[in-house]
């Protein structure tokens, strides 16, 4: 496969998937985590977050009638709403109905307490089961994880009549997939994460998974391994998908949360496949591979990042919407340390929901939906021309356009800025040299996307990151250097992306550092507009519901 430049950062370590067994655990009363929630200023006010707690991977993003008939997005994530640490998994559970707006609902999933998730309910899809008498029945493929070998999948299906799916019932037949090797017959080091499809009367299923042995010179190469049932709880291993060459700088050795999907090219349909790159407990980066898939075996072509940003743009989930668009989530992990995130009761959030497509040089492509101008309240800034242009906030919605005409030409946007001038976050953009002949890809691309965190805060201050490694990556710049920039600030969430290729990250800021410079005197024919940004939930939210998920 042709693998993508490589990144610049080293990737941060996190928790491991599951513990290996169950220790002491923090519980923290949830009014009182949500009230420290609350009063936190670097909590987002418009990317998802759980009411309370610690949330990772977006989990069973799907589309079903609410009560009243229309159309809700369901979106489940992993979830502790114990204390926001990565613990004893459970899936939280929100719903929207524009994609922007969101709704907490009860806890639709926990874990044991004993049997085959008695360690956690762990990353997985919902589908539309249609039984022999054209019932719809919504069902969880999600993995389990209980102290084997490796995970497991297993099933549970939404009580009928309860629009809103709050409740569940674990099948009585977990797991349908039991941990490697007794289900591939393959001794694997990890097994984990779904994607299922229905295809020609059978269904179908990926599980991320690395085997040894199958990379490039012998090294364990991350896979995604192929299942085929007639139903959901009878499933047949028919070997890997697609197989990583291994290396642990771009392709990890272990893929996690596989999703396949199919998107139209320039040239007629492309299939794509995104996995998220792990290695010895280590969440590295999104990937993209593109090619054509023939039954249960793909052939890849091009491969790339998904986002610059590494691991805050992590275990993406896409869904195809009614109106034909294909959108997709991804967790933005925390950046600060553990006494921190107790501190002030959540962790993580989700990125902005991004349109994926496929651009003429065959690269995968991401912007933020349309949905989201929804949120813009007061315009801070319309202005053409080439001078600094100062403003000040922390919730910002602001596109950046012209050319960059010359080599080594950029543009330089500070944000956080204290009044002194002393800590700042700088990215910056600049029109690098022009690719190498024969280069195709993300390689063929002529820009220089930078993020720089060192100077985002005092050292030792309680805001401070916990990683500030500089985040940087190439993208895509029009033939005459065009440029198309936007940049969404949700106070430490930060997604920028430059003609669709995105660049996210978590900062770590002084809430009271709002400066914001735009230098753009090296840009051609530059326009800049700003918008201050609204909120995505209730006021006073209060937060989920107590759990309501069944028992079989």
């Amino acid at each position: 496969m042709t693998t993508p430049p490589q990144p610049d950062a080293a990737p941060r370590s996190d928790a491991a998937p599951w513990p290996a067994t169950p220790g002491p655990r923090i519980e923290i009363p949830p009014a009182e985590q949500a009230a420290r929630a609350a009063a936190d200023p670097a909590r987002p006010r418009w990317h998802i977050t759980a009411p309370w707690g610690w949330l990772n991977d977006p989990n069973g993003l799907s589309v079903w009638p609410g009560p009243d008939g229309e159309d809700l997005i369901h979106l489940f994530y992993q979830h502790n709403s114990r204390a926001p640490v990565h613990d004893l998994i459970e899936w939280g559970h929100q719903y929207s109905a524009d994609l922007i707006h969101w709704t907490d609902l009860p806890v639709a999933l926990e874990p044991g307490p004993d049997g085959p998730d008695a360690l956690g309910c762990w990353s997985g899809v919902v589908v539309d089961d249609v039984r022999p008498d054209g019932a719809h029945a919504p069902t969880m493929v999600y993995s389990g994880a209980a102290g084997r070998s490796t995970q497991v999948c297993c099933l549970a299906t939404a009580v009928p009549g309860d629009a809103l799916l709050t409740r569940w019932v674990k099948d009585a037949a977990n797991p349908v997939i039991d941990a490697a090797p007794a289900s591939t017959g393959l001794d694997l080091p990890e097994m984990r994460d779904h994607c299922v499809w229905r295809e020609n009367g059978r269904w179908y299923q990926l599980m991320g998974s690395g085997i040894p042995g199958a990379g490039a010179d012998g090294a364990q190469g991350g896979a995604a391994l192929c299942f085929s049932g007639e139903d959901l709880r009878t499933w047949t291993y028919e070997g890997p998908l697609a197989v990583g060459d291994g290396d642990v700088s771009t392709t990890g050795t272990v893929w996690e949360c596989p999703d396949l999907l199919r998107l139209p090219g320039p040239g007629g349909e492309v299939d794509v496949l995104t996995v998220s790159a792990w290695h010895e407990e280590a969440t590295m980066r999104s990937m993209w591979m593109t090619g054509r898939r023939t039954g249960t075996r793909m052939e890849v072509d091009l491969v790339g990042r998904c986002d610059l940003g590494e691991n805050y743009f992590y275990a993406p989930q896409s869904l195809a919407l009614p109106d034909g668009r294909r959108i997709v989530i991804g967790w933005m992990q925390p950046n600060a340390v553990e006494a921190r995130r107790l501190a002030v009761g959540w962790a993580g959030s989700m990125s902005i929901p991004r349109q994926m497509s496929i651009a003429d040089d065959g690269t995968v492509r991401f912007v933020p939906v349309a949905e989201v101008r929804s949120l813009r309240t007061r315009r801070l800034v319309e202005t053409d021309g080439e001078g600094p242009v100062r403003l000040r906030g922390d919730s910002l919605d602001l596109v950046l356009t012209g050319r960059l005409e010359r080599v080594g030409d950029g543009v330089v946007i500070d944000l956080a800025v204290s009044v002194d001038g002393s800590r700042r976050t700088r990215l910056s953009l600049e029109r690098a040299a022009d690719p190498a002949d024969g280069a195709r890809g993300q390689g063929a691309w002529t820009g220089r996307l930078r993020l720089d965190r060192s100077a985002s805060a005092e050292p030792g201050a309680p805001w401070a990151g916990e990683e500030s490694a500089e985040l940087s990556g190439p993208v895509p710049l029009g033939p005459c250097g065009e440029v198309d920039l936007r940049l969404l600030l949700d106070r430490s969430s930060l997604e920028v992306f430059v003609s669709g290729q995105p660049l996210s990250a978590r900062l770590g800021v002084d809430p009271a550092d709002q400066g914001v410079v735009v230098d753009a005197g090296a840009l051609a024919d530059a326009r800049l507009e700003a918008w201050e940004m609204g909120e995505s939930y209730p006021a006073g939210r209060l937060g989920a519901a107590p759990r309501a998920c069944a028992q079989p």
